[in-house]
């Protein structure tokens, strides 16, 4: 005990940068659930870390809408010229695009090469085995959280008619983030036309940027035992047994993610900005710790936000334009574990696909993480989207989803730092094309501050 004590006053931050008290804390909540995931009775603590990592997952909740609508709309209108904006906003869409393709095909590439599904048939035929167990402990979790998410997989027609928001404060009050998006980066641009008669309300909006990055400075001193909390619960609940199982299907997609983090990403940063992928991932890891502990773009994004800024060298300009944008709709992470997920199961399940139905599984798994919600496990939710356009019965593959719902939210940790890295990557390539990337400050990592300040 009083080593662990010794630990936890360590991660708090006895003499230490903040992003290294992250990192404890996540190594500490993890260490901690694999212990007790398999203690009998452990709902005293559960209820604890639950209400602590909830009461910090709602503070930052709380930051995300005036950032968001902020920074969205003081990066759109400090562009100024409309030719400029859509030059900007078309390289920004076009990099999300081609990271999103990549990651895809990446998946698909992984469950098509080494067939992790194929193990798990015989287990699934039985009806007495493990896997059936925890199908039908989490199959009702599922079915609940896909209720909440309110997804629907109606066809290509809903998805694209539900970007536009019918009442956009009823949008904003949901924080249903894409139609919040497309409408304040609507609204930024007839800000910018309407000349001076627009500046008042302009200034309004910086004014609430800077006070909302000054609120997020003070959010996050809570940010280490909130973490901690949340990565207790994660490992707690999913228990060990079904890490063993599964442990082929995880392994694969942490290998997706780390070709993506290691590979894809230093590469495009060196081609097209030349710029050393280690200096970014220096200058934003408090950011890559909150996402990993958060398990959400959208949460994570005051402090993405204040890295790109203050750290990475990239101008105001661009991180509060691409950022948010970023959060709404760049899931590279997600999209990579939808295309695996999907053939995973289905090779689970005994079911081959042919070139089309893959074709198809590359193109819904873009476009089902662009429409990923903000709730838990959001990617496994949106599965559906992917499922159903293979014509699969959204009842039918329930078992199947629920199958993977244990472990997913480790997994989505993952992912989530994936997605966030890879939108700072955008956000450097997109501001050394513009030639808003500040080089000294990004190298020059021994005069930065902590983003995430400690007064």
């Amino acid at each position: 005990m009083s080593r662990f004590l010794w630990l936890m006053l360590l991660a708090l931050g006895l003499g230490t940068k903040r992003h290294w008290h992250i990192l404890f804390s996540i190594i500490l909540g993890a260490t901690l659930g694999l212990v007790f995931s398999n203690a009998q009775d452990f709902s005293v603590l559960h209820a604890v870390f639950k209400f602590v990592g909830q009461l910090f997952i709602r503070l930052v909740q709380m930051l995300v809408i005036p950032l968001v609508v902020s920074s969205l709309v003081v990066g759109v209108t400090s562009v100024g010229d409309h030719k400029q904006l859509g030059r900007m906003g078309g390289k920004v869409f076009l990099w999300f695009l081609v990271f999103m393709v990549i990651s895809s095909f990446l998946g698909l590439g992984l469950a098509l090469v080494f067939e992790p599904g194929i193990h798990l048939q015989p287990q699934l035929e039985n009806p007495e085995s493990v896997l059936n167990s925890v199908i039908n402990t989490y199959k009702s979790n599922w079915s609940e959280d896909l209720t909440k998410a309110n997804i629907s997989v109606h066809g290509l027609s809903d998805l694209f008619l539900n970007l536009i928001p019918k009442n956009p404060i009823q949008a904003l009050a949901n924080m249903e983030m894409l139609p919040l998006v497309l409408f304040t980066f609507l609204f930024s641009s007839a800000l910018t036309a309407s000349g001076e008669t627009g500046r008042p309300v302009i200034q309004f909006f910086e004014g609430l940027f800077q006070a909302t990055m000054k609120l997020t400075d003070w959010v996050f001193l809570v940010a280490v035992p909130g973490i901690f909390s949340l990565t207790f619960i994660a490992v707690a609940t999913a228990g060990s047994q079904i890490f063993q199982l599964l442990a082929p299907y995880a392994m694969l997609i942490l290998a997706g993610l780390m070709i993506q983090t290691f590979v894809i990403f230093p590469i495009f940063l060196k081609v097209f900005a030349n710029v050393n992928f280690l200096q970014v991932y220096k200058a934003i890891s408090e950011a890559i710790m909150v996402a990993f502990g958060t398990a959400s773009s959208s949460a994570t994004l005051p402090v993405t936000i204040a890295c790109c800024e203050r750290r990475a060298g990239i101008s105001n300009r661009i991180a509060s334009f691409v950022l948010p944008t970023g959060a709404s709709i760049n899931k590279t992470g997600t999209t990579m574990f939808e295309a695996f997920a999907v053939v995973f199961l289905c090779q689970a399940y005994g079911i081959h696909l042919d070139i089309t139905q893959l074709s198809l599984v590359v193109l819904f798994a873009i476009l089902a993480s662009i429409a990923t919600p903000g709730v838990p496990s959001a990617g496994l939710i949106t599965m559906s989207i992917v499922i159903s356009s293979l014509g699969g019965n959204l009842l039918s593959i329930a078992g199947g989803i629920a199958l993977l719902w244990p472990i997913d939210r480790a997994l989505d940790m993952l992912r989530t730092t994936i997605n966030v890295i890879c939108s700072c990557t955008v956000s450097t390539l997109v501001a050394a094309q513009e030639g808003e990337l500040n080089r000294e400050v990004l190298s020059g990592n021994e005069q930065w501050e902590n983003v995430i300040k400690s007064t």
